[in-house]
């Protein structure tokens, strides 16, 4: 049984205009082995002579087929994707398979079974190791070699675009959730946005914590009522809560995104790393008392890797004019990681290409999870789920190139 399989769920979807899923799609479980082949594949990217691993997905039956290669988000990845249990490139890979798309999902450098240095590639090194893998796949008998795209998640939407801005590029690029910001700016925006969440609340969704404030609510105007409050008092109170609310998360927000706009000014002014994190360090612990020492030298550590340096000065205004393919721009609403305000971004970027499609999800987070409510138990815990409205959108949208 395919891990898509054990994964059925629902999802509302918001496109521009505006459209919404009116129920939830709903397919019946098949045995993966029906439908497609997997095959342990390497190949070489010929410009930094290093070799990449992966898993090639076929759909069984004749071919051609279309094919994509999938290109994980930022940080160390393996071909899955996986964090905590949740594979969302493996989810990806078996649906389109199961959907009669060939793909082809591979594993960082330094991870897995690829070589090299996963720290020290920059955005530009990972566009070569993509470019190998569309490369590979124009090789394969399976593949339609005029069919061939690159589905990036994050950085590796960004990737997927411009490896499209290159000579030979792919046929066409679906970016989840890909930045439109210089990196610095979207780094900033991230670290301060996650610097907002509480530490008891940092295991929940922003929508299931949206949830849990608003049964807070509930049950503070349902105090009020058995207290004798009307109407009028009532609205007031929740007008002012609101207000409240409102302006002190401003606020801190603006406290700390200008905390963390400093600590990369620190990192791109000062080359010397050992000091750097020894600075970094000491601010976020004066920032959290509760941070422990060894935990806050990590993640210094981590901001003064040579891929961490590049992306500061990344800039994917400069080569989203040059991208002249198909493209589909899909973002979660609920992310927390690349504001969904990128998207306006990435559009600007790309004005001149008119084959660009935007799609807006509600209750989607940054890693194209289902909304809370439609997550499976598992042991009596929700395990999340990639948003089965996205796979659809994503099948649909790939079909027809």
């Amino acid at each position: 049984m395919s891990l898509f399989r054990l994964a059925l769920l629902g999802g509302w979807l918001l496109l521009a205009p505006v459209v919404q899923a009116s129920s939830i799609p709903q397919a019946p479980p098949v045995a993966h082995s029906s439908l497609y082949s997997a095959e342990e594949v390497t190949f070489t990217n010929g410009v930094d002579k290093l070799q990449l691993a992966g898993t090639l997905t076929v759909p069984k039956g004749a071919g051609p087929f279309p094919a994509v290669v999938l290109l994980s988000d930022m940080g160390t990845q393996n071909r899955d994707g996986a964090v905590n249990g949740y594979a969302p490139l493996q989810v990806l890979a078996e649906y389109l398979s199961e959907q009669g798309v060939v793909v082809l999902r591979f594993d960082d450098r330094g991870v897995g079974k690829s070589e090299g240095d996963n720290n020290s590639a920059s955005t530009l090194d990972r566009v070569k190791d993509a470019q190998a893998a569309v490369a590979y796949l124009r090789t394969r008998p399976e593949v339609n070699t005029s069919r061939i795209g690159v589905i990036g998640h994050g950085e590796g939407g960004n990737v997927g675009l411009l490896a499209a801005a290159q000579a030979l590029p792919p046929a066409f690029v679906v970016a989840l959730a890909a930045s439109g910001q210089v990196g610095r700016e979207m780094l900033a925006n991230k670290q301060a946005t996650l610097r907002m969440i509480p530490a008891p609340d940092t295991m929940y969704t922003l929508g299931r914590r949206q949830q849990m404030a608003q049964k807070a609510m509930e049950q503070q105007m349902a105090n009020m009522r058995a207290s004798g409050a009307n109407a009028m008092q009532l609205e007031k109170a929740l007008n002012q809560h609101q207000l409240q609310q409102k302006t002190e998360a401003q606020a801190k927000l603006a406290k700390a995104l200008s905390r963390e706009q400093s600590m990369l000014e620190i990192v791109r002014q000062n080359p010397d790393n050992l000091q750097v994190q020894a600075i970094l360090a000491n601010m976020m612990r004066q920032d959290d008392a509760l941070l422990e020492l060894s935990r806050a030298r990590a993640i210094a550590a981590r901001r003064t890797t040579p891929w961490y340096r590049s992306y500061l000065n990344f800039d994917p205004q400069q080569y989203l004019g040059n991208v002249k393919c198909p493209v589909l721009l899909m973002q979660g609403l609920d992310d927390e990681e690349v504001a969904p305000t990128n998207l306006a971004l990435l559009e600007k970027g790309l004005k001149a290409n008119r084959t660009v499609t935007v799609q807006r999800f509600e209750g989607v987070n940054h890693s194209f999870q289902a909304p809370e409510s439609y997550w499976p138990m598992v042991d009596n815990v929700p395990k999340p789920i990639f948003s089965y409205v996205v796979l659809t959108s994503i099948r649909d949208w790939v079909q027809k190139k």
